[in-house]
Order: structure tokens, then sequence, then C-alpha cells
């Protein structure tokens, strides 16, 4: 299956790359690029200390010595000491000595960094996604929010690398380039002038590596979808026999994004031999002018040609590093776009309104009130879910909603318990209205079963402690025991502390559905919403589970999607929906007793077995 189409990506943009890594921790970053630039200017001053190193060694000594010579020859006069040879050498080890020692600081600050600003960019995101409404969530493909949290992160942590390593090459680059002027400008002004020559001719390059990383962005993402369809799908996939099909899209996506891969180390290692190739001919070039037209003592031509030769790796590494942030910042582009939607899109916090006041009651009842819902925009329109649905679910007692699929049960839970917001209408607790901070607070008052209970991968104690951290042994048994789970937990080897694999793929549906049930019985909640939470069970644990679900009655508002009699035969009040339409209201006795009503026609049907 396809992946449903996206809109081509913005054009990826420096400005705000460079403001987010800024904007981290301004004070640090100053620290790093103090650091950086005190270890590029210790590494020039040792590169002119060459010159009278090498003329007190007698390459191109003259005894009129003066330019550089002189100038160092009084500085240490100042300080009381000779210059000869040894002196001389003396400082130079102990100025290579600090530069190294700056050098490495101002390495392992800048690496720091760098995966600071990484982890606050990765842990933002994670809130952002996390903190946002369920309804924004619905519009992104899982796979995609998958890429961004995985794949985006690790391209942005090579860009931020790649921007900070720079900046540190080019200040090395600045100071030898100012130690090479102190030596003879006219040389180094051509070396800048065909320098920059250079970076004209691989510009092009550096333009298509940001072209490459869009598609490398894209590439990845239809390729994690690809993995994510083909493991979701795996075991229906080998049933028919269809692996091949699955196979045979991911090596498609895989081969997509290899070619992006390979493009961009085309590119690059295209400017580099270009790069490599002109500055061994303008090395030439110089070394030529110095010796015929310039005439440069000896110690200073040698002196030089030690310059540049170090600045053609600096040079080639700088063009490596913005080639890898070019590729980059579409994937920050994407992050950071990411991140400001999800953060717009926020669900409100109730964290303001403290501990005390987090739980909210079930007083008077829960009432909807002409609630309207649909989905969001998929390219077909809005998929309208609820109409005007009017309705109460009584507090302490069972209220059960039945009607064919689609009929919008589902939906209809996720807006009892906060997690979605009606487009119109009112949902009302105690008659206050089920809005803003009091959708969070009215979280912490609930609990959910999905028809489709999730396990992490860990043990059965790790997954019930998840829902309430500081229960108790006893409570843990307490609540398998509600939810007729302690017998099987009892018989397993390693009991609370057994394994339930991938998403509790080593227990049947059946035992997942009771561990599940088990886990949201912890949070003593106020209103437990049961989603098929009985589907996957035989007769005799279902019965078991309604017995004990029996004992909470006047103490726990329930709200059970079912599709079996003998569950929706028990509840207090039964809600018949069809078509996003409250069709019926009542209880057993008064619906089942209406030989035209839609509670009937559903049994006759098969619908409720």
């Amino acid at each position: 299956m396809k992946p449903p189409a996206r809109r081509p990506p913005a054009p990826a943009r420096l400005k705000p790359f460079l403001i987010a890594l800024r904007a981290y921790n301004p004070q640090r970053l100053a620290w790093v690029i103090v650091l950086q630039l005190a270890a590029s200017l210790s590494q020039g001053v040792a590169a002119l200390l060459l010159v009278p190193m090498l003329e007190l060694a007698g390459v191109g000594h003259s005894a009129d010595a003066g330019g550089w010579f002189a100038f160092t020859r009084r500085i240490f006069a100042a300080f009381g000491v000779r210059l000869t040879l040894g002196s001389m050498l003396v400082v130079y080890v102990g100025v290579v000595a600090v530069a190294a020692a700056l050098n490495a600081c101002q390495t392992v600050e800048l690496t720091r960094y760098r995966l600071n600003f990484v982890d606050a960019l990765r842990s933002r995101l994670y809130a952002a996604v996390a903190g946002a409404e369920w309804r924004h969530l619905l519009r992104q493909r899982q796979s995609d929010i998958q890429s961004i949290l995985t794949v985006n992160v690790a391209l942005v942590s090579q860009g931020t690398a790649a921007v900070l390593n720079l900046s540190a090459g080019l200040l090395v680059i600045a100071a030898q380039a100012l130690v090479a002027l102190r030596i003879s400008p006219p040389i180094t002004g051509l070396a800048t002038a065909t320098g920059l020559a250079l970076t004209a001719l691989v510009w092009p390059l550096v333009k298509r590596s940001r072209r490459l990383g869009q598609t490398l962005v894209a590439s990845n993402r239809l390729l994690l979808g690809s993995v994510t369809g083909f493991l979701d799908g795996l075991k229906l996939a080998k049933a028919h026999r269809l692996q091949a099909g699955h196979v045979a899209t991911f090596d498609a996506d895989m081969r997509r994004s290899r070619r992006a891969q390979l493009a961009f180390i085309e590119a690059s290692q295209l400017a580099n031999a270009i790069q490599l190739i002109a500055t061994a001919l303008v090395l030439a070039v110089l070394v030529w002018v110095s010796v015929h037209d310039l005439h440069l003592p000896l110690a200073e031509l040698l002196v030089l040609a030690y310059i540049f030769t170090r600045l053609v790796p600096l040079i080639t590494s700088a063009q490596n590093n913005v080639q890898i942030a070019a590729q980059a910042l579409p994937a920050m582009d994407e992050l950071l776009s990411f991140i400001a939607d999800a953060e717009a899109a926020a669900e409100p916090s109730a964290s303001a309104l403290g501990s005390s006041a987090r739980r909210l009651a079930i007083g008077s009842g829960i009432r909807f009130d002409a609630v309207r819902f649909a989905y969001p925009d998929t390219g077909a329109g809005q998929q309208q879910v609820l109409h005007d649905v009017s309705f109460e679910i009584a507090p302490r007692q069972t209220t059960a909603l039945v009607g064919p699929s689609g009929a919008g049960k589902t939906t209809l839970a996720d807006l009892v318990v906060g997690l979605i917001a009606p487009a119109s209408g009112t949902i009302t607790i105690d008659d206050r209205p089920l809005v803003g901070e009091a959708r969070a607070r009215w979280r912490e008052s609930i609990a959910i079963t999905p028809q489709d209970p999730f396990l992490f991968y860990d043990t059965i104690r790790a997954n019930l402690l998840w829902a309430r951290p500081a229960a108790s042994e006893p409570e843990l048994w307490s609540a398998l025991q509600l939810s007729a789970a302690a017998a099987f937990v009892e018989d397993l080897p390693a009991g609370l502390d057994t394994l339930v694999g991938d998403r509790g793929a080593r227990l049947s549906g059946g035992e997942r559905q009771r561990i599940a049930l088990a886990r949201a019985l912890l949070r003593e909640p106020e209103l437990l919403v049961l989603d098929e939470a009985t589907s996957s069970l035989d007769t005799e644990h279902e019965l078991a589970i309604r017995e004990a679900l029996s004992s909470l009655h006047g103490r726990v508002t329930l709200v059970v999607i079912a599709h079996r009699l003998s569950t929706v035969s028990h509840a207090d009040s039964i809600v018949v929906l069809d078509r996003g339409h409250v069709v019926e209201t009542g209880t057993w006795l008064e619906l089942a007793h209406r030989d035209d009503g839609r509670l009937n026609s559903l049994i006759a049907a098969g619908a409720l077995t």
C-alpha cells in the first residue's frame, strides 16, 4: 500500500537552525566560542614562532634580520630573556602545549554542548508529541512521527556537529591566515582571492547537498514506514504467504534511501577532489611567485608553505561540514516545524492546579448535550462521526454503549474520558463543562481498557506499576483477582516477574485483556471505561470478571462498550448508537420490550450475541 501523499517540504533554512542552537544555552555557547578563539590564536602564535626559530637555526638567517625576528627579540627582552635557539625552543614547546590543551578543552566543551543541545531538542520534541491534542496526532501517520523522533534527530545531531566544528575550523583558518598575512600580505591576498573563487566553484555542490537532504529525509520516512508496516502486518502476510510483497516494498524503499545517501557522498567527494587539485595548483603558483617575484627569505617561505599545507585539510574539512550541515537543514527544518505545530496544538494542562486539585469526582453524573465530532480532514473532507448526541451517564452505575461497527462508540468513549474535545456541543461533569484544564484534571480520575490492550515489553509487575508506581504487592494481587487474572499469573514460573513479550505477545488475547483490566483497576478510578474489554475471554472468565466488576457497583461509574448480550443486559442503562446518532436509551427491560426498537434489531441481526 502506498503511503499517503505529503506536501513538499518547505525550503530548508539555516537561520532557524542557528537561532535554536544559540537560544539553547547562550552563555555556554559563548564559552565554547571563547575557547575556540583562544585555541585558534595559540595555534597561530605557534606558527609565527617558526620564523625566528628557523632563522636562529640558520635557515635563511642574516645578521641584520629584522621584521618578525626583531619583534620577537624585543618581546623576549621585555621579559628579561635572551633570544637564543634554546629559549625559542622552550617557548615554542610551551605555546604548542597551551594550544593542545585549549584545543582539547574546546573539543570536549563543543561535544558537550552539541550532545546537550540535541538531547534538549529531543526532549522538547517528545514533550510536544506527548502534550499535543489527540486530534492533532490523528492527522499524522504513526511512522512519520517515528521518523521525526529517530531519523530526523540523528540527522540534526550530525548537522549540529558540522555547524559547531565548522565554527572551530573557520577560526583556525582565520588565525593561520593572519599569520600568513603578517609574513607576506601579497601572497595571503592572492591565496584568499583564490579560496573565494574555489568556494564559488563548489557552491553548487553545497546547494545540491541541501536538495539531497530533502530527498534523504523523504526516503528515510518511506523506509521507516515500510519497516513499520512490515512488522505490523507480518503475521497476516505469512499466513497468506504474501511476505514476498512486503520484502519487495522494503527493498525498493531501501534502494531509494541508499541512492540518496550515495548521491550525497558523490557530491561531497567531488567537492573535495576539486578543492585538493585546485589547492595544490595554487600552492605551486604561490611558491613560484614567492621565490621568483617577491624573493621571500627561505625561513618565511618555509613557514608559508607549512601554513598553506595545513590549510588544505582545514578547508576540505570546512567544506565537508558545510555540506553535512546543508544536508541536515531539511531534517532540522521539518523537526522544528513539527515541534511548533505540536506545541501550538498542545492540550490544556492541569499542572498549575497542584496535586491537591487534580482528581475530579462524579457527583450528579456526566451529561452529553448536542455533541458533534468529526475526525481531521484526510483529503476527502472531514469524517463526521457523531451528530447531536445527547444522553446522561448516571454516577456509580453501569452504562452500556451498543451499536453496529462504525456507529461511534469508541469515539464516544474517547470523548467521555476527555481524550478528545467535541467540535460543538458540551460535555459536563456535575454541571461543570469538560473544557480546558478540567479535561486534564478529569483524566487523573479515569481509567480505560482499549479494545486492543497494549502491554510494554516488560514484566507483568512493571506493566501494572506503570499505572500506579506506588502500588503495594497486595494491591497488585487484589487488582489481578478482580480482573480474573490472579490464577494464571500464579501458575507462571516467574509469577509477577514474567516477561510478557513485545506488546504482550507471549500472552493470549484473553490474558492480555485481563492484565490490562487489572492495570486500569489499580488506578482506583472514578470512571472506568471498558472498550470490548471481555471480547477475547471465554464464558467462564467473562463471568468471573462480570462478578468482580459487580462488586464495584455503587462505588465506580462504569461505561461499557460491548457486543455480548450477557454484558449489556446487566447494565443499569443502555445507549444505542447508529451512524453517529443516539437512537435509543433506557434500561434492558425497557428496550428489550420494544419490538420495533433498534436494540432488538441488533440482536436479530447478530450484532449482539
